[in-house]
């Protein structure tokens, strides 16, 4: 049977060397001065056939898929790879013009704010600077995924934040800070974010107020940018109660590797190895990263089959059963965007709908949902708490 397998491989490399025009380009291979010099040390003889030569950067590709198949990273690349070409994630919600009726006791409502992350390693080697130098920054920026082969970490799977996403993230967390004191009562704090002023929904972003849940994507990059930007909060609030619960159906919207995720299901992710180096605020982010998670809704990565339109159902579905009067996610500029398209009104033509929140933005609104299953978010609820949108829409702009 093996001889037999082995004859039919043989075989079969025999009839792929043959077929144009690939038996030119091994053929004109075969006679350089490299190929030569190798194929009289291995199988001494200078005169190497195409199909020899096939069959020896076949063995060697193989070879070099069972080494990667080895290390954990290597495994989520070729992955990666395959998620890239069949992948349909970009599928969304068609959005409808039907009005939910609010006044009815049976309507549910709650309170979101998204705050997106800031930019990303991802961001400044592709999008970021002149497109002359963009060879030079993926060049620099492979040389050093090539040194962190090894490691449980990565500049371009799950792309952690970068010197400008750590700014931003301070600067988001000052703003927070800065906001004028204020403690809402009960009933004003679960009001409609329609209802509230910016300072009123700070101080709920802030736990300074009401009955509030954090909730992440499982990238790192959402992740680090709440836990510096909501510190203030963290600060102050019980480890035990206040967990930031990490979500697969929150991962962003792409076939890209940056929207993969290095943390394992039901797993704790890991700070990435720059942040942990920080002045002032590494020791403080590695604690967060030990003590402030929830991973029951850690699934792993996303999966062929969960598409956009799947993970903005559950979590919808899972955010209306929650007994709070917020939710903060913590997430991504298409996975937000998208949302925003498949829930405002059909007729809108709201900036949420066609423009991305801007890196650390923070955006409010409220969601209904009634007892004829009609969902909708209000355009005149969504108010800009930090940032907004970005000024125009651009493709080649970061996720």
């Amino acid at each position: 049977c093996a001889l037999a397998m082995t004859a039919t491989a043989a075989g079969a490399v025999r009839w792929l060397a043959a077929q144009p025009p690939l038996d030119g380009v091994l053929a004109r291979m075969a006679v350089t001065e490299p190929v030569q010099a190798l194929g009289n040390y291995i199988l001494g003889t200078p005169e190497v056939t195409p199909d020899t030569l096939l069959a020896g950067i076949l063995g060697v590709f193989i070879a070099y898929l069972l080494v990667l198949s080895m290390v954990p990273k290597g495994r989520l690349s070729m992955w990666g790879f395959i998620y890239f070409f069949l992948s349909a994630d970009k599928k969304c919600r068609k959005p409808d013009d039907a009005h939910p009726d609010v006044n009815a006791p049976s309507c549910k409502r709650m309170k979101v704010v998204f705050i997106r992350h800031g930019q990303s390693e991802w961001n400044a080697v592709f999008n970021e600077g002149s497109k002359l130098l963009l060879p030079v920054r993926l060049v620099k920026a492979l040389i050093q995924e090539a040194m962190m082969f090894f490691d449980q970490d990565s500049l371009f799977i799950d792309s952690p934040l970068d010197e400008v996403g750590i700014r931003q993230a301070w600067q988001l967390m000052t703003f927070i800070a800065s906001q004028p004191a204020r403690e809402l009562d009960k009933e004003t704090a679960a009001k409609p974010a329609r209802d509230l002023e910016v300072a009123d929904i700070v101080s709920i972003i802030r736990g300074d107020s009401g009955e509030s849940i954090v909730v992440s994507s499982i990238l790192r990059r959402a992740i680090s940018t709440g836990f510096i930007a909501l510190s203030p909060r963290l600060l102050k609030t019980p480890q035990a109660k206040d967990k930031v619960q990490l979500m697969t159906m929150l991962q962003e919207i792409s076939r890209n590797v940056d929207t993969l995720a290095l943390t394992p299901a039901k797993k704790m992710p890991l700070i990435p190895a720059g942040e942990a180096k920080l002045k002032h605020i590494g020791d403080l982010l590695s604690h967060f990263y030990r003590t402030r998670f929830d991973v029951r809704k850690n699934d792993g990565n996303k999966r062929l089959n969960q598409k956009a339109i799947r993970r903005h159902e559950a979590f919808v579905k899972w955010m209306l059963e929650q007994k709070t009067d917020c939710i903060i996610v913590l997430g991504h500029s298409l996975w937000f965007r998208e949302f925003f398209k498949s829930f405002l009104p059909k007729a809108s033509n709201h900036p949420a709908k066609s423009k991305k929140m801007v890196n650390c933005g923070v955006v409010a609104f409220d969601f209904y949902k009634d007892s004829k299953n009609v969902h909708r978010i209000p355009p005149e609820s969504i108010k800009e708490v930090y940032g907004g949108f970005e000024e125009k829409s651009k493709k080649s702009k970061k996720k």
